[in-house]
């Protein structure tokens, strides 16, 4: 399901067709995404997302898989948080 959109935000953000998306797809390699470009998936991704993604880990976001991983995990946290302080 993460994957489903994440391809579909790059779509969007990089106009990029929807065959080359593939789970193991290099974003640089694969998909052609400059700097500039991640710099704008990261920021669609974070929107979808509700999430933050540290400057730090960009250097680790280098595969639509790392990206779903890394949407999973923290978006996950997320979801944990706002349902303690929501007393769910």
């Amino acid at each position: 399901m993460t994957f489903e959109k994440v391809k579909e935000i790059i779509m969007d953000t990089i106009n990029c067709s929807e065959d080359k998306i593939t789970l193991e797809a290099n974003l640089k390699d694969d998909l052609g995404i400059d700097s500039l470009d991640s710099m704008e998936l990261m920021m669609a991704v974070e929107d979808a997302y509700g999430i933050t993604v540290p400057e730090e880990e960009l250097p680790n976001l280098t595969s639509v898989k790392a990206i779903v991983e890394y949407v999973d995990k923290n978006a996950d946290s997320l979801l944990w948080i706002l349902m303690i302080f929501m007393g769910l």
